[in-house]
């Protein structure tokens, strides 16, 4: 008889160990002492004393009780001690130091260059983390990666939760900011590794033109930055962005190739087994050992030392092994978006490709194409919520998409990788082969910009609790549970209920007076005003498209009855925001333009749509009658109001007001910055916040 389950203790491991970095995330969060986390030991007890007064064996309570409560608690004190070392500022934002650094990073910014400096003295002092510095034109003397620079500035310490969520600088420990306009003197430095990135940069853009230049800089080392924004998001639309992010699909080729190569040349085993594995380790440094191809590396190891041993492979343990010295090392990867898809997609694959194939091959179809189609379906089943939840949308033409153009890709970059490796070495040859070689490139690049694949972006669900229903229940059909194909059907048509009802129930929820969301990114704020009768949404700043998209998703947000632009740069912005609305509104003094071929922008003073009363007061600022209540928003300091109830705004507002809410951190606590999205439920001439609002460090 099967088992219903075969339990594994390193999958266990693993969960365990991110349910506590979750933990004491929430801790630090809520600013709550990490010593609450050690309540979760009372189930480990209370498992131990049953089991001692039944007299029974505690060796499986001790391996798969305790251990993971362990685990869990070690992952909470971990990250809250990874934000509180991130958090504690050794710097002051008022002063000036001269300061000292190793070049980590190099890149290009819209205005400019920045870096990323380690080893950080201010004036002789060694300090804790690591430095953004943007560099303006006129910066200084040249330097690049393993490069030591001296410069005088003023540091600004970077925040471990922006609009939320952590940081994405606190996942690199990039505690700090800056910028020099003049005076940056360098010493030249070795970098092994920056050196041979700049050697296939210098390749790469020497023998082709700049955009191919860049997407195959990013197929080989996972840097993005320099990739033209209409390709990049023509890939991302195509669900097939992942090529960019160096991974199992890369290490896996390299480490494929390489011990074919070894193995026709008859190298020893072990010999062998030293040679891939270093060489895969290698590429990961070469990419600054991206979340990705470090887990992927760690994989590859496990998988060639089961070989050595003669001991059957696990995919599923193998993964969890990887995510639990990872996250040990590095406990705020978790929540990295390029580390959660990877897991996610590899899991996906162990848990559905089989299952998959099994079911495929029933029609006969031959076994590349079940094998294709079983692995593609399978890590787009484990990143659908992860893609939904932080990007707001998931790619339509994906699935078909990465099983036609997954392997051509594959070719594609095996050619550009071995030429380019080549190249570097040979250099009299680039001219010769580079250009060709990425020829095949050229032409998938041009299919993708022209194709219009965001035309196929599924949206407007899966954040909330739809994400760990999700996971449930397509755990629950894998073929990890020994489940009969009845049973399976059964859940499957339960799982699609549920998360259909949810998903309804979130977009149709009747709800007496209105909510109104507050949303900030960057400069751009956003105030979205929800009833039974219809939503408006009011843009204010400069306004993040791709974000915007992300919290209308995240709100469960699809169709829009009526935009309200304030701002004088946002009217410019509108054909990107790629939102369902031909009801845009603006002031009546702004410039008289109609850019935008069927889309009518209508200019008004004063506006009444879904039953709440707009008075556009000037381009930077409205003032809205919603069920009685009266709500101002600005984008501007130029108030143009005398007093409201809620007043919405970057700075403070000298006004008559009840409560005001920031888009930034710079003026109060309530802002969108710390908090994320603040919602109030608004009816009968009364307001209350809905939202939990995080204490004062």
């Amino acid at each position: 008889m099967k088992k219903f389950v075969n339990v594994r203790l390193h999958v266990i491991a693993a969960l365990s160990v991110c349910l506590g970095i979750g933990l004491g995330i929430l801790l630090y969060f809520y600013n709550l002492n990490s010593a609450w986390s050690l309540l979760a030991i009372l189930p480990a007890a209370i498992t131990i004393l049953i089991c001692a007064v039944a007299k029974r064996n505690i060796f499986k309570p001790l391996a798969f009780v305790i251990f993971p409560i362990l685990l869990l608690v070690g992952g909470a004190f971990n990250s809250y001690y990874a934000l509180s070392r991130f958090d504690y500022c050794e710097a002051s934002e008022t002063k000036a130091y001269s300061i000292h650094g190793t070049v980590k990073e190099k890149g290009k910014t819209a205005s400019g260059e920045y870096i990323i400096i380690s080893k950080i003295t201010l004036n002789g002092k060694k300090i804790n983390g690591n430095a953004y510095v943007y560099l303006s034109p006129t910066y200084g003397e040249l330097c690049y990666e393993g490069y030591t620079v001296d410069f005088t500035a003023e540091l600004e310490k970077i925040a471990p939760f922006q609009y939320g969520s952590i940081s994405s600088y606190a996942e690199q420990n990039v505690k700090y900011r800056t910028a020099v306009y003049a005076g940056l003197h360098s010493t030249y430095g070795f970098s092994l590794f920056g050196s041979a990135r700049a050697a296939i940069r210098n390749t790469l853009f020497s023998n082709l033109d700049e955009n191919t230049a860049a997407i195959s800089y990013a197929m080989l080392t996972g840097n993005t930055e320099q990739v033209d924004q209409t390709a990049l998001d023509s890939f991302r639309y195509g669900g097939v962005a992942h090529i960019f992010a160096v991974s199992g699909l890369h290490i896996g080729i390299i480490f494929g190739t390489i011990s074919f190569i070894l193995k026709k040349l008859r190298i020893n085993i072990y010999a062998a087994a030293i040679i891939s594995l270093a060489t895969v380790f290698l590429y990961s440094a070469l990419c600054g050992f991206t979340l990705s191809s470090l887990r992927a590396a760690i994989m590859c190891t496990i998988a060639k030392i089961a070989n050595l041993v003669y001991k059957q492979y696990d995919g599923l343990n193998s993964l969890g092994v990887a995510v639990v010295i990872i996250l040990s090392i590095t406990p705020l990867s978790l929540t990295s978006v390029g580390f959660q898809l990877s897991v996610c997609a590899i899991g996906g694959i162990y848990c559905f490709s089989k299952l998959i194939e099994k079911l495929l091959g029933k029609i006969k179809l031959p076994s590349p194409i079940c094998s294709a189609i079983g692995a593609s379906l399978g890590a787009q089943l484990g990143t659908l919520p992860i893609m939904l939840a932080n990007f707001g949308y998931i790619s339509g033409a994906g699935l078909l998409l990465n099983i036609v153009v997954l392997p051509i890709i594959s070719v594609i970059f095996v050619i550009i990788f071995l030429s380019v490796a080549a190249c570097t070495v040979f250099g009299a040859l680039a001219p010769l082969i580079i250009p060709y070689a990425a020829l095949p490139l050229q032409f998938m690049v041009s299919m993708f910009i022209g194709a219009g694949f965001e035309n196929s972006l599924i949206s407007g669900f899966g954040a909330g609790i739809f994400v760990p229903v999700y996971f449930v229940f397509i755990l629950a059909l894998s073929d990890k549970l020994n489940f009969k194909s009845l049973t399976r059907l059964v859940l499957l048509a339960c799982g699609v209920a549920v998360l259909t009802g949810y998903v309804l129930v979130r977009y149709n929820t009747p709800f007496s007076g209105y909510r109104l969301i507050v949303s900030a990114y960057g400069n751009g704020g956003e105030v979205v005003i929800k009833s039974n009768s219809g939503t408006v949404l009011i843009v204010t700043d400069k306004v993040n498209p791709s974000r915007l998209q992300t919290m209308l998703g995240r709100n469960y947000i699809t169709d829009i009855d009526a935009l309200i632009i304030l701002g004088d740069e946002n009217l410019d912005v509108y054909p990107s925001l790629d939102i369902d609305c031909t009801a845009v509104y603006v002031c009546n003094t702004y410039p008289q333009i109609q850019p935008y071929g069927d889309i009518t922008v209508i200019y008004a003073d004063d506006v009444s749509v879904c039953g709440i009363d707009f008075s556009l007061k000037d381009n930077n600022t409205l003032l809205a009658t919603v069920g009685g209540v009266e709500v101002g928003v600005c984008a501007e300091e130029n108030y143009s109001l005398k007093s409201c109830d809620i007043m919405i705004s970057d700075e403070p507002a000298a006004i008559d007001f009840i409560t005001q809410v920031f888009f930034t951190n710079r003026a109060g606590t309530l802002n969108a910055f710390d908090c994320g999205d603040i919602t109030f439920k608004i009816g009968d001439g009364k307001f209350s916040l809905l939202n939990k609002i995080p204490p004062e460090r």
